[in-house]
């Protein structure tokens, strides 16, 4: 997957709590995808900001997809009234 096509999935799908390409400091209930020295990561954040599930990938589009994953299911627990 590339940045355009994540992009357009966020957009028709009405994805939100995406951190694009930033460390997500200070962001609570989001999930973010950023470049760090040894590649990509990709992580959730719970209430009080603080990251979890931290993964790490080599190549961007490695990690896109699992970060249009993880949106998704944000979205789909908001949507149950579960948390957030």
């Amino acid at each position: 997957m590339d940045r355009a096509t994540a992009e357009e999935i966020i957009a028709a799908e009405g994805l939100e709590r995406a951190v694009w390409f930033q460390v997500p400091a200070g962001k609570p209930d989001a999930v973010a995808v950023f470049e760090t020295s040894d590649g990509y990561r990709v992580v959730s954040t719970d209430e009080r900001a603080v990251e979890i599930g931290p993964r790490d990938f080599q190549d961007e589009s490695e990690a896109l997809e699992p970060f249009i994953t993880l949106l998704r299911d944000l979205k789909e627990l908001i949507a149950s009234g579960v948390g957030c």
